[in-house]
């Protein structure tokens, strides 16, 4: 049974006069996404844990976190685990499915490959190339539409991507940069090129199923607004950026 935690998000209202909404929305993330989101000893944290949390905070809205394998995490919409998911990718192909609260965060893909060989400048240096990249995401149908040349393989997630890569079974890896570099880090330290760049910029968002929860957003994105306002979104970037 998945643990739910429950995080009331009260701070700031006294001073915002803005009043709590008495259920809770409940929130799915990926209990392994590292520095975004992550389960740890029976706790959310992470880069857009802590962003989400500061500005219902601010907004005045009572969330609950679902933590879900990131595999589940569109599921959840369907089978009513949660009424909202994060973090997830705005991209043309999921505007017809999803609406989208304001982004709240930037990431990308970039290139990873066997340590010490450089990055590739670009996905067309990689023609005829074999690449791999997880079935989740939308690095997949972005390699597909734009580098048609490259021999793209299709991964369960990012511990197999690097595997393949680290075993000489792929030329490169497209991965998320900021989550691909925690990754590679803690599975196979200086067997990866650290990238220094992304081949494509993504911007991270909360979602809901299209049509539903108009509400939710309206309020999210105000709290959004307020905290990049006030300095709080720059503080938990820094913050993170340190980590």
């Amino acid at each position: 049974m998945i643990k739910r935690i429950a995080v009331t998000a009260f701070f700031c209202l006294l001073h915002s006069g803005v009043q709590a909404v008495a259920e809770p929305v409940q929130i799915a993330y990926a209990e392994v996404f590292p520095p975004f989101t992550e389960l740890k000893d029976g706790k959310a944290e992470g880069l857009a844990v802590e962003i989400v949390l500061a500005a219902a905070a601010r907004a005045g809205i009572n969330v609950e976190l679902v933590p879900v394998p990131f595999e589940q995490i569109q599921r959840t919409l369907e089978d009513g685990r949660a009424q909202a998911i994060f973090p997830l990718t705005i991209t043309p192909e999921r505007l017809p499915l999803f609406d989208f609260s304001a982004p709240i965060l930037i990431t990308g893909g970039a290139l990873f490959v066997r340590a010490p060989n450089a990055t590739p400048d670009n996905l067309a240096a990689l023609s005829g190339k074999i690449v791999v990249t997880p079935r989740t995401g939308p690095l997949a149908a972005f390699i597909q539409k734009n580098a048609p040349s490259v021999k793209l393989v299709i991964t369960t997630d990012y511990e197999e991507s690097l595997a393949r890569l680290v075993n000489g079974e792929a030329d490169a890896a497209a991965l998320g940069f900021h989550v691909g570099i925690r990754i590679a880090a803690r599975l196979y330290p200086n067997h990866v090129t650290e990238p220094r760049s992304m081949f494509t910029e993504l911007p991270f968002a909360v979602g809901v199923s299209k049509g539903r929860e108009a509400e939710f957003l309206a309020r999210l994105n105000v709290g959004l607004a307020a905290i990049r306002t006030d300095g709080t979104w720059q503080e938990i970037n820094n913050h993170w950026k340190g980590n």
